[in-house]
Parts: structure tokens; C-alpha cells; sequence
């Protein structure tokens, strides 16, 4: 089979593509470039080509630079409505698993693999993306936005492996990438810094007050897009008790915080819903309402075409306006919503 695989310079796809290669495929590498002002001959590109000349395969470039300037427009746009965005989500259903895949297709390949660690599993005759056996690595919820229209053209060869296995793979082989260490930043930013990013971007320091949930002075903001919900250092004010980031009123310029234990919410509403399933008006299920978190129970109920209200029977801590719902049923992803601002459900109403 003449399959395509998302090379980046990493070590997962590096051994990804080792996999594909030694099943027989007709294996080709393509490496993306997305980042405005990154070079076609950057470190990433030539860890890649390092990587494809290894293995003996051939290695293309694709620039989308330029197509990518919407994910950073989404990025920019969302903390300046006061949401916190998930660019990776993003760039996974639109870029790498969007237009990526439309310029293998028109290369004559089949299927694209990557070294995501999540599986796909067959349920009713029907492909639905899986949890990794990895808990760890799992990142079927980054993946749960692509439509699933497209899951029939997917691999995913390192589901059922750990990442210990995958770095014990690749020393064996010899990758020239075997003891590169994961990135865990997002691959625009460097080193973290969005503050700096948005600020390149135009985004400006508007100064405003800090109060708890009564509206009392704790201190002076220098920006609402440099803090998020759930945000305990770094937030510049001295108090005896621990105060959290609660909310972001845009409206009023103004930054909320509380204690940790009003951070918990009891339900959400979540639109621009991507579904595995056909979903009932309402059923129970598992949620994550963020990547590190571990899934907790809940009910789900269909609010019209496009928006979901998500029940938590116990509960759930610093619920953010911007980031993704997702819905497992089993191992199963069933589904995936963005959670609305404003729309957050606390145990009592406040100011």
C-alpha cells in the first residue's frame, strides 16, 4: 500500500514510519512547514530529511505557511475574546489531517499515518477513534476533532505501544532522532512565550482591576490575554488565602478570582459539535474538558443543531471558556464540543 507519513523530526513518527516500512509498504515522508518566517531548511527539516535517509525513503516539503495563518488568526482571536484556544486541535482536523492529506491524496496516497498514540477501533461497522494503550501519551483528544469521514484514510501505528517501547524501537534502529526529547510546547510559541507571540501580533496591554467574586480591589491586571481559568501564580497580587483565576469579564476589563472550591462547575455548554455517533437526545458518558485531566462521569443533552448542555454529577474543576469537551463512550470517542464562554454552571450563582 503507498501510504504517507507525517514526518516531523520526532521520534514517534520516526518509528511510525519504521513500522510501515517493514509491513511492506510504499512508504513516503512528508514534512510540513507552517510556522511565518521559518526557513524551508530549518532544524526540524533537516531532522526529518535525517530521519527519511535513514529508513530510505523519499522526503517531501510542504509549505503551508501561508494556510496556517489561520490557525494563528483562531489563536489571537480567541484570548482576545477572553477564551483560552487549543491551536493543536486546531491544526490537527484543519492543516495536518485537513489540507496535509489533500496533498498526499494528490500524490496517489492511500493513507496517512502519524505518531499520534491513539488507535482505531470498529465498533458496528463503524471506525471511531480510540484511547491509546498508552493512558499516558494518550492523545485522542486532540484527534477529536477530525471529521470522520476521513478516519477510513487513517494510521495510527504506535496506539498500542508505550512510549518507553517507542524509545527502545528507535535506539535498536539507530534513528538518528532516538534520544530527541519530546516538545511540550506549542510548535509557534517558543519557549512558551505567548504573551510576547500576542503581543507581535497586536494585541495590547489593557490594564484593569482584580477583584473576588464580591467585587472587591485585590489588585491591577496589566492584560486579560496574559491569564487563564484556574491560574494560581504568577497573577501579582498578595493575599493571606489562595486565590484562583475564575473568570475573564471582558466586558469590564476586569479579572475574577476565587477560592479553589468555586472553580468547580456542575455544567457547560459547548457548541460547534463534532460527532463519531448518532447521537441521542441525551445519554451518559465519560468527559475530558482538557488533554492532562482524567476523565470524569457525565450526561450530555442536545440543545438544537449545534450546541450540547454536559451535566457533572460530581462536579468538575476550572471549566474553561475556549477549550475542548470531549465525550468517551467505553474507550470510544463519541464526540467533541468547544465549551462557550459564559456558559459555565457553578454550585451558587455570584456577582
Amino acid at each position: 500500500m503507498k501510504l504517507g507519513i507525517a514526518l516531523s523530526g520526532g521520534v514517534d513518527s520516526a518509528v511510525a514510519a519504521a513500522r510501515l516500512i517493514r509491513q511492506g509498504n510504499d512508504v513516503i515522508g512528508y514534512h510540513m512547514i507552517v510556522i511565518p518566517g521559518s526557513s524551508l531548511d530549518n532544524p526540524a527539516v533537516q531532522e526529518a530529511k535525517g530521519v527519511a535517509e535513514h529508513l530510505g525513503i523519499e522526503l517531501v516539503i510542504v509549505d503551508l505557511r501561508e494556510e496556517f495563518e489561520s490557525i494563528l488568526e483562531y489563536f489571537v482571536c480567541s484570548y482576545m475574546s477572553g477564551e483560552t484556544p487549543n491551536p493543536c486541535v486546531v491544526c490537527n482536523d484543519s492543516i495536518k489531517f485537513g489540507l496535509l492529506l489533500e496533498k498526499m491524496s494528490s500524490f496517489g496516497v492511500e493513507k496517512i499515518a502519524t505518531g499520534h498514540y491513539a488507535r482505531l477501533a470498529a465498533h458496528d461497522n463503524e471506525l471511531f477513534i480510540s484511547r491509546a494503550l498508552d493512558n499516558s501519551k494518550d492523545q485522542s483528544y486532540f484527534l477529536s476533532r477530525i471529521r470522520k469521514s476521513k478516519l477510513g484514510r487513517i494510521l495510527f501505528p504506535l496506539g498500542d505501544t508505550t512510549k518507553e517501547e517507542v524509545r527502545q524501537e528507535a535506539s535498536r534502529l539507530s534513528l538518528p532522532v532516538h534520544s530527541k526529547k519530546d516538545s511540550q510546547e506549542i510548535c509557534f510559541i517558543p519557549h512558551g512565550d505567548y504573551r510576547s507571540f500576542l503581543k507581535s501580533r497586536g494585541v495590547k496591554d489593557e490594564p484593569g482591576p482584580i477583584e473576588d467574586e464580591m467585587g472587591n480591589l485585590l489588585g491591577r491586571h496589566t492584560g486579560l490575554f496574559g491569564y487563564t481559568i484556574g491560574q494560581r501564580k504568577g497573577i501579582g497580587i498578595s493575599s493571606e488565602g489562595r486565590y484562583y483565576v475564575k473568570r475573564l469579564d471582558t466586558d469590564k476589563n476586569r479579572l475574577v478570582l476565587s477560592q479553589r472550591e468555586r472553580l468547580v462547575s456542575y455544567s457547560l455548554i459547548g457548541r460547534d459539535l463534532n460527532w463519531f455517533v448518532d447521537p441521542a437526545e441525551a445519554f451518559d458518558c465519560e468527559c475530558k474538558i482538557r488533554s492532562s485531566m482524567r476523565s470524569v462521569s457525565a450526561r450530555v443533552f442536545l440543545i438544537g443543531d449545534d450546541r450540547v448542555r454536559v451535566d457533572f454529577p460530581e462536579g468538575v474543576w476550572a471549566v474553561t471558556p475556549g477549550q475542548l469537551a470531549v465525550f468517551y463512550v467505553d474507550d470510544l470517542v463519541a464526540g467533541s464540543a468547544f465549551i462557550e464562554g459564559n456558559s459555565v454552571l457553578e454550585s451558587e450563582d455570584d456577582t
